[in-house]
């Protein structure tokens, strides 16, 4: 497990006595797909980290309309906001893979803020981020269409997890599904296959392995996306 701690952000200054520590109270459970791990509503008593897997934070609309504020995937913490302010969970977490989740709860994680300080500034980072990327998602949402909004998405997925070749111009990343992307950009996944496949056509997203692996010409997305602004 300390080896797994190491790799993820939240964890990554902390030292040799202080990550056993955190490994120590750690506790591991295998998810399968679609799977829902925190509901919306319920008392929060545990943090989650994702060892291995992937999952979607959702909310729901008072018409029952899900709306996906993130995906998270290997390294990404969730669950942490119930712990600290006490008040019922702000989302549902959802597996939308096989996952492996570990766990400390609420006592421990406690005492962990209180005696690894670092911890807490990685906290408070992470929880900034986060709201600045639900804040993007809420403007790009009201403000633009959708070929606009699904440029900047992938430009931004590019940026975060994409692995750009030695020019600088391609970068390799794994596309979430259809659904998933549409389910964030708040519109139907036929809109989103159709701009994706226009995108395909002018060779601007190169596919590799499947449906979920591709390439994309960075480049070229840019001046797309700058020239509808």
């Amino acid at each position: 497990m300390i080896h797994i701690l190491r790799r993820i952000p939240l964890f990554s200054e902390l030292d040799e006595h202080e990550i056993e520590a955190v490994a120590a109270l750690v506790s591991t459970r295998n998810v399968p797909r679609k799977s829902i791990v925190v509901q919306e509503g319920d008392i929060g008593y545990s943090l989650f980290i994702i060892v291995k897997g992937a999952v979607k934070i959702s909310s729901y609309t008072a018409e029952g309309k899900e709306v996906v504020l993130s995906l998270l995937t290997a390294g990404g913490v969730f669950g942490e906001m119930a712990l600290l302010d006490r008040q019922p969970r702000s989302a549902t977490v959802t597996t939308t893979e096989d996952s492996t989740l570990a766990q400390i709860r609420r006592p421990d994680f406690e005492r962990l803020l209180q005696n690894q300080p670092s911890i807490a500034l990685g906290l408070l980072e992470e929880l900034v981020s986060r709201l600045r990327r639900t804040t993007q998602v809420l403007e790009r949402i009201s403000t633009m269409d959708v070929p606009h909004r699904l440029y900047n998405y992938i430009l931004d997925l590019c940026l975060k997890h994409g692995v750009e070749d030695d020019a600088g111009t391609l970068s390799e990343v794994r596309m979430p599904t259809h659904q998933l992307i549409a389910d964030q950009l708040s519109t139907s996944r036929e809109t989103i296959s159709r701009a994706i496949s226009t995108l395909k056509k002018e060779g601007i997203i190169i596919p590799v392995q499947g449906r979920s692996l591709v390439r994309i010409d960075m480049p070229a997305l840019e001046t797309l996306a700058e020239a509808m602004q």
